[in-house]
């Protein structure tokens, strides 16, 4: 006998069909919550079962349902749904299964987007989410040309006659107009004897209306739709244009969708206990897949753009990816380079190594460590909480350092746990008789929040929260330490060494080919940066002086040549060009002020530029503001300044300046053209397709194009105090009494235009055709 047939053994009809209407409406949990009302009514009786399900009514939902809607994740929320049931007793462990299962339903859907879908159907949300945009503030313009014209005709046609107007002020002429309007014989206006309709109107001057209102009308709904998608709107302190270009793109829309369904997907599965040493380590296998989606999208297109400098050299954007520190092997290598050399000048300045390592309290882990059971005092934070922790600490012990004069510097490295929660490993150095204030004043930060769980059941003090190794010449070097962290965080190669068993795993046994994909997916999903640099020179300088190759000798001396800097700052330059060419990391550093110097003494610092305008064009419109670029300096997509870096400034000992460029090619980015013209149509620029890195060309002249000049195409930019004027004197006019009577007679207006078509419903028959058939030759 099932559960449901056993409920129908307490309590009356009404009392059976009440309960068999709820057990309907949650199919797939009828038998459980049939069994929770037995076991209460063989105790407590038939009224206590009731009044359980009825009190509880509110939190009960469909698993069913749930796992229909997301079938991606159907079996590991089956799983989940079932593991917490059995955590608590018969009653508390359904209703908090059930409870889970219906915040895993809210938070899986982006408003009305599932976040469980394939990449087109989000790609196709961020298209109409951008649309509704776009149409809300075209359909607020076209409303304000309405109420302009409105305005300028006035609200009913005046009389035919017009007599003329008495006033000695334009004031009292519009009010005698208004009265006249009231008195002439209008569709308005009632049979006599009664008083005209107009009359009884309160007339006022409404103002101008501006594309800038319709513009900060549409800006403050678009703000409010990216915040019920769980998205940062753009700066508000950014210009009004930008705002609504970035809110109105579905780029910008599909990239924030991306991010935000990647990392509700992977803390549902980390909540469902699939995020762990047994399972998927580091990550899930969805977000694994997800992010190798993701890496085949952006090669592919990276394939299909190349770039030509001025020298006629063409690749591919692929190819000079793989020049770049895009290329795990070379961003490794160098990431070892400046540790390595850090090592030797700390060595050098008889510094001490200091091998640190924080982690997270309990709170943030959501399994056990010994286990991969399910952890009670877990609280549902996520790993970029558990990130956001660690830097707050961070910082308090950085600012705490600062204030007793206690300066380190070294690496620090984010690495997930087995179940995707960072912790920091830190290798820095510091004076010998600073590292014991330094040791305890990050022991304490590390150890201020629930200090018992430092403690084992034994009561020893355990360093589950913070580690420290002082680092030993005798037994290895600092790169040493952190070689196996920083190859598993990159591409787990060129580490293994000869001769040590398991060298090739890491701490959970598994092989570092197979654990750096999941922790770089990791690291993408969550936005961790895994590797930064502390109290070291700026490593924009170290790779922007070494662009000054052996090759480039030729054109630095005819840059000098036409600049002529002062002796001593282009000493400055050669010094620290000819140690960054040698890969002498601990010389550059040495050079740039040592350890510690702040950026502002530091003898070299990047130099950018605004982008200029280059090409033929006389101006650029832009598809995203619909402005027209009249300045020489280059805008992005969105209508902001762009800048590039172009090379160094230079300072000598006395404070002196120079710049020195460094970028020494021009780039042209264009769609990969083919050998023989394949696959195009038509030539030409025009035939390019248009995308974020590439520019239409203005139309040829000729018939068909506008005479009007482009001068009076851009709107005027209000200031803030105007559009806040006309804003609020819209907003009032909106709300006033006459506007309102306006909308009630279009509403009378529309009802008698549908009483009339009603009236006329039934047409009559249509009389026969007459004429010549249609001939239809065979086969059409």
């Amino acid at each position: 006998m099932t559960a449901v047939e056993q409920s129908l053994q307490f309590g009356t009809a009404d009392c059976h069909r009440w309960r068999q209407s709820i057990f309907d409406r949650f199919t797939s949990l009828a038998e459980s919550l049939a069994a929770v009302f037995v076991e209460i009514a063989e105790r407590h009786g038939n009224a206590a079962g009731n009044t359980w399900l009825r009190r509880h009514e509110s939190r009960f939902i469909d698993p069913g349902r749930v796992f229909d809607r997301f079938e991606t994740l159907a079996a590991d929320l089956r799983r989940a749904f079932a593991e917490i049931r059995r955590q608590g007793t018969h009653t508390e462990g359904l209703l908090a299964a059930c409870d889970w299962l219906a915040d895993v339903e809210k938070r899986l859907v982006v408003v009305t987007l599932n976040a469980t879908h394939d990449d087109d159907a989000l790609c196709d949300y961020a298209k109409a989410q951008a649309m509704g945009i776009e149409d809300v503030r075209n359909k607020l313009i076209g409303n304000i040309a309405n109420h302009n014209r409105r305005l300028r005709l006035g609200l009913l046609p005046p009389p035919r006659h017009l007599p003329r107007l008495n006033g000695e002020t334009i004031s009292a002429q519009a009010r005698q107009l208004s009265l006249l309007i009231a008195q002439a014989r209008n569709p308005l206006t009632p049979p006599a004897p009664s008083v005209p309709l107009l009359a009884v109107f309160q007339w006022e001057r409404a103002p101008v209306m501006s594309i800038a209102v319709a513009d900060e009308m549409a800006l403050a709904q678009a703000r409010e739709r990216a915040r019920l998608h769980g998205i940062t709107p753009p700066s508000p302190k950014s210009k009004r244009a930008e705002q609504i270009a970035r809110l109105g793109c579905d780029k910008w829309w599909r990239r924030k969708l991306r991010r935000i369904t990647g990392r509700r997907i992977e803390q549902v599965m980390r909540e469902a206990r699939r995020v762990h040493k047994r399972a998927g380590i580091y990550c899930s296998d969805l977000t694994v897949e997800r992010r190798r989606s993701q890496k085949v999208r952006n090669r592919a297109l990276l394939e299909t753009i190349e770039a030509i400098n001025q020298n006629d050299q063409v690749y591919t954007l692929a190819e000079l990816a793989e020049l770049g520190l895009a290329n795990p092997d070379h961003r490794r290598a160098e990431l070892m380079l400046r540790i390595r050399d850090t090592e030797v000048e700390g060595m050098r300045l008889g510094h001490v190594g200091l091998f640190f390592t924080l982690t997270t309290p309990s709170r943030f882990h959501p399994v056990l460590a010994s286990s991969s059971q399910r952890n009670p005092k877990y609280d549902g934070s996520t790993p970029r909480d558990a990130q956001q922790y660690l830097q707050k600490l961070w910082a308090q012990a950085r600012s705490s350092l600062a204030r007793d004069g206690l300066g380190i510097y070294g690496i620090r490295v984010v690495e997930p746990h087995h179940d995707g929660t960072p912790h920091w490993h830190m290798l820095v150095w510091a004076k010998p008789d600073h590292v014991e204030a330094v040791t305890e004043t990050l022991r304490d930060y590390a150890e201020a929040e629930s200090p018992q769980e430092l403690f084992d059941r034994f009561g020893q003090k355990t360093t589950a929260r913070f580690k420290v190794e002082t680092i030993d010449p005798q037994r290895g070097t600092a790169a040493g330490y952190v070689a196996k962290y920083i190859s598993k965080n990159i591409n787990g190669e060129q580490f293994s060494r000869a001769g040590v068993d398991g060298d090739h795993l890491d701490s959970y046994g598994h092989d570092l080919n197979d654990s750096a994909p999941r922790i770089e997916a990791w690291a993408a999903t969550w936005g961790i940066r895994q590797f930064q640099f502390l109290g070291l020179p700026s490593v924009t300088v170290w790779r922007e002086v070494r662009r000054l190759t052996e090759q480039q000798e030729d054109e630095l001396k005819r840059w000098e040549e036409l600049t002529q800097p002062r002796a001593s700052i282009a000493n400055v330059l050669h010094q620290i060009r000819t140690a960054a060419l040698g890969g002498h990391w601990d010389q550059f550093l040495r050079l740039m002020g040592g350890p510690n110097t702040p950026r502002k003494d530091q003898p070299i610092k990047p130099w950018s530029i605004p982008a200029f305008r280059t090409g033929d064009k006389d101006h650029d419109f832009s598809h995203a503001t619909g402005e027209m670029n009249r300045s020489f300096v280059e805008h992005g997509r969105y209508g902001d300044e762009i800048k590039v870096p172009k090379g160094l400034v230079v300072k000598d000992h006395k404070g002196r300046t120079a710049e020195f460029l460094t970028r020494l090619y021009r780039w042209d980015v264009r769609p990969k053209r083919s050998a023989a013209g394949a696959g195009r149509s038509g030539g030409g620029e025009a035939a390019d397709p248009w995308t974020c890195v590439t520019n239409c060309t203005d139309p040829a002249p000729g018939d068909g194009q506008s005479l009007v000049p482009k001068a009076l195409l851009t709107p005027k930019e209000l200031t803030q105090e105007e559009l806040d004027e006309q804003l609020q004197r819209y907003r009032e006019w909106r709300a006033s009494e006459e506007v309102r009577q306006e909308m009630e007679s279009v509403e009378i207006e529309e009802r008698m235009v549908r009483a009339m078509a009603h009236r006329f419903a039934k047409p009559e028959a249509l009389p026969e055709w007459q004429g010549v058939q249609e001939y239809f030759p065979e086969g059409i």
